[in-house]
């Protein structure tokens, strides 16, 4: 009687290697392991995000943006605005006037959705250096050059808050236009309406 020899078909031994490889990985996987992706990059835990900016710093109103929508779902939702990029908000369009500001953020501070409102933050628990509450601010000590104007006003807080001055171009109904290169905007948390930079307010 002739005896064939047995052979496995290519495809049934290419599963049975692929069945013994599988069976060695769930062997190396440690215990409480089910293959599934962890939390965080490369399998470390989540980033704890940090507030910086303290509740009752000077310029928590300035830094984030009290004073426009805050509420989000995801980082997408955040963006930076400000004179200097320096307002974390959910709005696109935020403009505030251009003082130089006494501290800046620490590095590695991100704006960032955390518990539903866009604020700024940092895994390191860093915050913004403390500042003595600004002075009140007079369009006596301040020249501006023409067409610029002193004017007088109060931040978010109102009343109850430090006082601001700065050099602006009004404009608006009954006032001249802003000049090629600027554009006529509101500035609710300051001068009201004046000029600003074109490149500021795209």
């Amino acid at each position: 009687m002739q005896r064939f020899p047995f052979r496995f078909p290519r495809i049934s031994l290419a599963f049975a290697v692929l069945a013994l490889a599988a069976t060695a990985c769930d062997k190396q996987r440690p215990p409480g392991d089910d293959g599934g992706t962890p939390p965080g990059d490369g399998g470390e835990p989540p980033i704890t995000r940090k507030a910086a900016v303290p509740a009752d710093h000077a310029l928590f109103d300035r830094f984030e943006g009290t004073g426009f929508d805050n509420a989000c779902n995801a980082d997408t939702d955040c963006f930076t605005g400000g004179c200097s990029g320096e307002v974390c908000s959910a709005s696109r369009e935020v403009v505030t006037t251009c003082e130089v500001l006494p501290v800046t953020l620490p590095q590695g501070t991100s704006c960032g959705c955390v518990q539903a409102q866009c604020i700024w933050w940092n895994p390191e628990g860093l915050t913004l250096p403390p500042v003595e509450a600004p002075e009140r601010a007079s369009c006596a000590t301040i020249l501006c050059d023409k067409p610029q104007v002193c004017l007088e006003y109060y931040g978010v807080a109102g009343p109850s808050g430090p006082r601001f001055a700065s050099c602006e171009i009004p404009c608006g109904e009954g006032r001249a236009a802003c000049p090629e290169d600027q554009a006529c905007v509101t500035i609710a948390d300051g001068p009201g309406q004046v000029c600003r930079p074109s490149a500021l307010t795209e």
